[in-house]
């Protein structure tokens, strides 16, 4: 894992403030300690921050080709260079590392932009051909590393990270205004935009080719072209499903193993649930009694996912680790991501996993992580609202409303991890709008109505704000077709929330502490077996994830397989009215907001006085505006 950055004068020109590459590299030394490196033309520079995690001695970057007409720097890991390593050697390539990104090189020398598709990894790639005078950008299928990139009118700036960029001179820091309505919907910034108007990110399997002046983007790789076709019969039979469970665990060891590969120590992060302790069964049976094992405590019982991932590692005799996390040590870690979420992030989840990050890395350098299994085999509560909402259209609308209206006065106000009362009400509220926005409104922070409420009039932004929200909808949905509405929710979810939520929180709060997190279940033969399967092996009778279930029955605890899902959170609902209330009420004062003028004074003290008397549970809202504000204060103001 490592930072990367970058300068290019788009005319091969010497490049304007090419000394300010070091002070880029700077600003990612968090994610690669060990080493730094660089490269220069006078039109050209590239510089990496490297965490070594493969060939130790001699992996150090940039990398290049026999004649050194090809360099390239990389952050990230190619789990399958020992194969594409051997085939480059039968075919005469020679090697003066054992580093896995040395096979890139080479693979361009042979198919040129198209070497991306060979590479099965987690990657952000940027590589120079001195012969073409080729630049080509490239990251991974599921986004799992970042790219950002700021195009002036010679000069092309890019880095891992945002705040590598703005030692650039001359980048503008003004925000983008729909991209911040995206984001109090949301609770991030869908690609390809950012919180900032000049800077982009490189949407993930996509490559950017700038060659003679210009620049062009296009994806190698769709997820769209792997979905089961529509109208395909169903799986209708014990043997079929027997089968297909099978096909899933081989897949799954395949996935999990090739992320094994490693120079240094690794481990597992164990929430007790089914996807990371899926990770921990086959890992034990690789090396029996020496998995090292990593989870979060929390006090509150309803949040607290230990007990489970004690009786995990107890079964699986593993060397587990338990990090206790209590309202300070949630604000301790909330203090320090201050200072590396140069994007806002309103996922609370960012904050144990920085802190399991930071307790981990003091045993070991990788970690394996159980993101995407949500997405790819149906484990969202909101996919059980998708189908009750089929059942519910059914009736009569006038019979709907007075469902609704009867039942919405015994709603409870809920402080625990699902908070069944605050779903009911956004199900019975939008059920009857188009399933993609439905879905979205269910998952999302602001609803479209109280979304028109936050802003002040004098803020530049869309009127209203919900005028552009659904805009990534349509980017992401574009040519796309589903068999059910379902297969279009777990789509839309790999394409946007993965994507732009979970993988950019894991990424940012692992490497704050220089760790390396890898995703077994975004290996990409297994997306594209997973995307092929019906939607109603997923989600069966209001039941989730039901043939991962069936696949790893012969290797987990029963218990552990059918336990109600929690997911990674914060108890922030309670924690707001509690020990953080002060921070909320700070940073979020009245005369403060005025001065910055963006959003709706009354409206915020609404939210902030229904939640605190418990009258309502605003912590969506709230959370969303903590986490900007404390991002504005820090980063928004130049």
């Amino acid at each position: 894992m490592c930072g990367i950055c970058g300068i290019l004068n788009l005319a091969l020109e010497p490049v304007a403030h090419r000394e300010r590459i070091d002070a880029m590299s700077a600003r990612l030394e968090h994610r690669g300690p060990d080493s730094h490196g660089k490269f220069e033309l006078p039109h050209l520079a590239l510089a990496i921050r490297r965490l070594s995690i493969i060939d130790l001695e001699t992996g150090d970057q940039p990398l290049a080709n026999e004649t050194g007409e090809v360099t390239l720097v990389f952050n990230g890991e190619i789990y399958n260079y020992r194969e594409l390593r051997a085939q480059l050697l039968d075919r005469g390539h020679r090697f003066k590392t054992r580093a896995d990104g040395e096979v890139i090189a080479h693979l361009y020398e042979e198919q040129g932009p198209d070497f991306v598709c060979e590479l099965n990894g987690m990657f952000a790639i940027a590589l120079w051909d001195d012969r073409a005078k080729r630049l080509i950008l490239a990251r991974d299928r599921a986004g799992e590393k970042p790219l950002y990139y700021w195009r002036g009118d010679r000069t092309l700036v890019f880095g891992s990270e945002i705040k590598a960029l703005f030692a650039y001179p001359g980048i503008s820091r003004q925000i983008d205004a729909e991209a911040l309505a995206q984001y109090f919907f949301y609770g991030y910034f869908p690609a390809p935009r950012s919180v900032y108007a000049a800077i982009r990110k490189l949407p993930a399997a996509h490559r950017m080719v700038v060659e003679r002046g210009e620049i062009r983007i296009d994806a190698y790789w769709r997820l769209q072209n792997y979905l089961r076709r529509p109208g395909l019969p169903p799986v209708s039979t014990g043997w079929e499903e027997r089968a297909l469970a099978e096909a899933l665990r081989v897949r799954l060891r395949d996935a999990a193993i090739s992320r094994l590969v490693s120079d240094v120590p690794l481990g597992v992060f164990l929430s007790g649930g089914i996807d990371s302790s899926t990770l921990v069964a086959i890992m034990s049976e690789l090396t029996p009694g020496n998995v090292n094992t990593f989870s979060v405590a929390f006090p509150q019982k309803s949040f607290n996912e230990e007990p489970y991932a004690n009786l995990v590692a107890r079964r699986f005799r593993t060397h587990h680790h338990v990090l206790a996390a209590d309202e300070s040590t949630l604000r301790e870690g909330l203090d320090v991501l201050a200072d590396h979420l140069d994007e806002p992030v309103a996922d609370p989840a960012v904050i144990p996993t920085y802190l399991l990050s930071r307790f981990a890395r003091n045993h070991i350098k990788v970690a394996l992580s159980g993101e995407g299994s949500d997405e790819l085999f149906g484990g969202y509560p909101t996919y059980m609202g998708a189908q009750l909402a089929e059942y519910y259209l059914r009736l009569p609308r006038i019979l709907r409303h007075q469902f609704f209206d009867r039942l919405k006065r015994f709603l409870p106000v809920s402080s625990t991890a699902v908070p069944k009362g605050l779903f009911l009400r956004r199900f019975l509220t939008h059920a009857e709008r188009d399933p993609a926005e439905r879905h979205q409104i269910w998952f999302g922070m602001f609803s479209p109505a109280e979304l028109d409420q936050l802003f002040t009039p004098e803020w530049k932004g869309p009127s209203p704000a919900s005028s552009v929200i659904f805009l990534p909808l349509e980017r992401v949905l574009e040519g796309a077709r589903f068999d059910d509405t379902l297969a279009e929710m777990l789509y839309l979810d790999f394409r946007m929330y993965l994507e732009d939520n979970l993988l950019v929180k894991i990424d940012r709060a692992s490497m704050a502490c220089s760790l390396e997190l890898r995703t077994p279940y975004l290996d990409h033969r297994l997306v594209e077996f997973a995307a092929a399967l019906p939607a109603s092996l997923k989600v069966r009778h209001f039941g989730l994830k039901y043939l991962l279930k069936k696949a790893v029955e012969k290797w987990l605890p029963h218990e552990v397989v059918y336990r109600q899902k929690r997911g990674f959170s914060v108890p922030i609902a309670s924690w707001m009215r509690r020990g953080l209330k002060p921070l909320l009420d700070e940073t979020l004062a009245e005369e403060k907001l005025r001065r910055d003028g963006l959003f709706n004074v009354a409206f915020v003290r609404r939210l902030l006085t229904e939640h605190w008397s418990g009258r309502a549970d605003h912590r969506k809202t709230l959370w969303t505006l903590l986490c900007f504000q404390l991002w504005y204060d820090r980063w928004g103001k130049g």
